[in-house]
């Protein structure tokens, strides 16, 4: 290659890099806003599919039938996502978390056949409102945080 080309080359590689960095530059506030939403809807579906799986447990045995145990479930699980201020959930996602709870509870029962064990301490959630059985996953979740475990870890 003659020094021409090299030069050209060159210049083409500068020239895109430039336009790369310039376009980060620009758009850093809109890249940084995404990736603070991408993460918070991640939280938020995280926290959902475990606040099921506790809800699902704790509503198994109310005196309420299926219905109502999922709108309880759907209600509790929305509150929750309120009260620590994450994004909102569309609802059928929430009810999809229930029913997949519902299965991995019903699996559980007919591998074992016996009861899972379950963090009992929060009890007769059947007959709470959404928002006291939501109170009392804060508070959980804040114990835990305070304990060095992370608000997710068991």
């Amino acid at each position: 290659m003659d020094q021409s080309t090299v030069n050209t080359i060159t210049q083409v590689v500068i020239m895109i890099i430039g336009g790369v960095l310039s376009y980060l530059t620009r758009n850093k506030v809109k890249i940084d806003a995404q990736v603070k939403d991408n993460d918070a809807a991640k939280a938020a579906l995280d926290v959902v599919n475990r606040t099921s799986q506790f809800i699902v447990h704790q509503l198994e045995t109310g005196d309420l039938d299926n219905k109502q145990k999922q709108a309880n479930a759907v209600n509790t699980i929305k509150t929750t996502l309120t009260m620590l201020g994450l994004p909102t959930v569309p609802e059928n996602v929430i009810a999809g978390a229930v029913e997949s709870a519902v299965s991995a509870m019903h699996l559980a029962y007919e591998t074992a056949n016996t009861p899972v064990a379950i963090n009992s301490s929060i009890t007769g959630a059947a007959d709470l409102d959404g928002a006291s059985v939501a109170s009392q996953i804060i508070d959980n979740i804040k114990a835990r945080t305070e304990q060095g475990g992370g608000p997710m870890n068991g």
